[in-house]
């Protein structure tokens, strides 16, 4: 078996601890639901509530491919390159999109906590997916077997 470079083994790690907290995210979300509807957001955005029950398929399918490549980047498997390369493009797509409409609905002031977290989420989607995206390109030959190159 091949030796795994560090990048790779903090991606791998990375993406599982993503993919659990986007888990946990939801099920949290989905534990109040009242709570969410007539939380903070939804009292500053008519259609925050909406927007954000647009996200947990897509957020599962992240998670999914997240925990695949995973699963790949550790075992050094061909398909952990390909599941981190569409997790991390999922990441900072879904990121962007939700940082867009916390821009465009001016959701990001005043500063709470809810808003602070809301900031890391996206923060991290973007930062940890191109950061994903770009260690796991730079060691693609460790995880491609030879006769592929």
């Amino acid at each position: 078996m091949k030796a795994r470079p560090v990048g790779l083994t903090i991606v791998a790690t990375l993406m599982a601890v993503t993919a659990i907290g986007t888990l946990l995210f939801w099920v949290t979300f989905f534990a109040d639901l009242e709570a969410q509807r007539t939380g903070y957001f939804a009292s500053q955005s008519n259609s925050w509530f909406a927007w954000e029950l647009s996200f947990p398929l897509a957020d599962g399918w992240m998670s999914l491919t997240a925990l695949l490549a995973a699963v790949g980047l550790w075992r050094m498997r061909p398909l952990g390159l390909f599941f981190a390369l569409v997790s991390s493009g999922a990441m900072v797509f879904l990121g962007l999109m939700d940082a867009l409409f916390f821009l465009q609905n001016g959701l990001y002031a005043p500063i709470n906590a809810e808003v602070a977290v809301e900031m890391v989420i996206h923060i991290w989607t973007v930062a940890f997916g191109l950061t994903a995206m770009v260690t796991v390109w730079r060691h693609r030959y460790a995880l491609l077997p030879a006769q592929t190159i």
